[in-house]
């Protein structure tokens, strides 16, 4: 039988501003090809959304399926309090890997070029990025104390703009980085399969 990855998240998994054919879930789905990935990537969701989709998805558990879940950069850009996208994603990712294997996803920084393609102000930008950062470092934190593998995209794409297309998506060259990032993640759970 067929495994099948659910991938939740936001514009970041759906593979905004890249053909889909150069979408990192596509080239996974490439390199794994008698796995099933689904991407359920929502551009512009915040991570509340993100979580109530996957926890829907994982009840009832189903068999030969895991749980792909990133998403927190649009509540950072958006001004969320970083308390509040922590305390909900430590209690919903408990939760979801409860029911389902789960693969974290820990987004990348954001470089200059989004503040002139309108993603933010720039007095926005060193925040937004040492937000990230502890972001990241709490999603690392986290899938250790779970046992949870985690692809990081975060120090996987260079804070480069060649890797992006606007500055907080990555573009072709940067998604061949997260699939192969994906990749080295994904390969040990699909083999044992």
């Amino acid at each position: 039988m067929a495994f099948s990855v659910l991938c939740f998240g936001d514009s970041l998994t759906a593979g905004y501003g890249v053909a889909p054919k150069d979408s990192w879930v596509s080239l996974l789905t490439r390199r794994f090809p008698s796995t099933r990935f689904y991407n359920h990537g929502i551009c512009g969701c915040l991570f509340s959304s993100i979580l109530e989709d996957a926890l829907s998805a994982a009840a009832p558990p189903a068999k030969h399926t895991m749980l792909f879940l990133m998403g927190g950069t649009n509540d950072i850009l958006c001004g969320i309090r970083l308390g509040s996208l922590l305390q909900r994603a430590e209690r919903d990712i408990n939760a979801l890997s409860r029911h389902l294997p789960v693969i974290l996803g820990i987004p990348p920084l954001t470089t200059p070029d989004s503040i002139a393609a309108g993603w933010q102000q720039d007095w926005q930008y060193e925040r937004t990025n040492e937000e990230l950062r502890l972001y990241g470092d709490f999603l690392r934190r986290l899938a250790a104390d779970l046992s949870l593998p985690a692809a990081d995209f975060q120090t996987a794409i260079p804070q480069q703009n060649a890797f992006y297309s606007d500055g907080v998506h990555p573009n072709a060259e940067g998604h061949r980085l997260m699939a192969r990032t994906a990749e080295a993640v994904f390969s040990p759970l699909l083999i044992s399969q």
